[in-house]
């Protein structure tokens, strides 16, 4: 039993929180109120790496499909590229366990390839190419860091007005088309859902003021451009 045991011991400790080691395999001690808390934190933060990598394939699907990027921001997309990659910067700076933060690198990734396909199919391939080579420079020099401290707590500093402005031009440019072109209301939605969801963990594991505000300007914006593509879709299906 004691060989079982020492196995499983690492085995869990990614998933599990030190303090709950004791009292699931060695039954040191009795799993308390806090310690279920901190286990639902880290399940919930794993799932949702997983459920926004999901979420915004349905996207880049469709605009791969289409071959066109009507209805999504360019600057708005920039924007929001900005503030995961400083978000991921400054979450490997302060040694937060990857469930805090996990989905910014996937939405870091995402949104690299979303800023591409949109240069590509405005005609812009060279620039594109260009972009993707700048960026890649960028993330080194972040997140090795090769900038001081402090550079990196102003770019993270950054990311609250940048996704607070990258939604707001969204918003604003599907209202004056009254088209939500090729933006993906299931990719929304399920952002919207996990945005909600790292709220939760925000407050539960690492308390970072910044994180929660993002979290909670996202879900709010979030739950308006969900609206506001269902809205125009249906609008323009009944009139045509």
């Amino acid at each position: 039993m004691a060989e079982v045991t020492t196995f499983a011991v690492p085995m869990w400790n990614s998933l599990l929180p030190t303090q709950c080691i004791d009292g699931v395999f060695l039954n040191t001690n009795k799993v308390n109120g806090p310690c279920m808390l901190a286990v639902f934190s880290k399940f919930l933060g794993y799932f949702l790496i997983v459920s926004i990598t999901i979420g915004q394939i349905p996207q880049i699907i469709k605009i791969l499909r289409k071959r066109s990027a009507s209805g999504v921001s360019f600057a708005s997309m920039l924007l929001l590229l900005e503030a995961s990659t400083a978000t991921v910067a400054y979450a490997l700076l302060q040694g937060y366990p990857v469930s805090a933060w996990g989905e910014h690198l996937v939405v870091m990734h995402m949104n690299v390839i979303l800023v591409c396909l949109l240069l590509r199919y405005s005609n812009r391939f060279l620039f594109s190419f260009g972009f993707l080579l700048l960026y890649i420079c960028f993330t080194l020099v972040v997140i090795m860091p090769l900038v001081s401290h402090n550079a990196i707590w102003y770019l993270y500093i950054s990311t609250m007005p940048a996704v607070f402005i990258s939604r707001a031009i969204q918003i604003v440019k599907v209202y004056k088309s009254k088209d939500p072109g090729q933006l993906s209301a299931t990719s929304s939605f399920l952002c919207m859902f996990q945005c909600f969801g790292r709220l939760t963990t925000s407050i539960i594991v690492t308390g970072d003021c910044i994180m929660i505000a993002n979290a909670v300007v996202l879900g709010f914006f979030g739950v308006l451009l969900t609206l506001q593509i269902l809205y125009y879709r249906w609008r323009n299906k009944k009139i045509t």
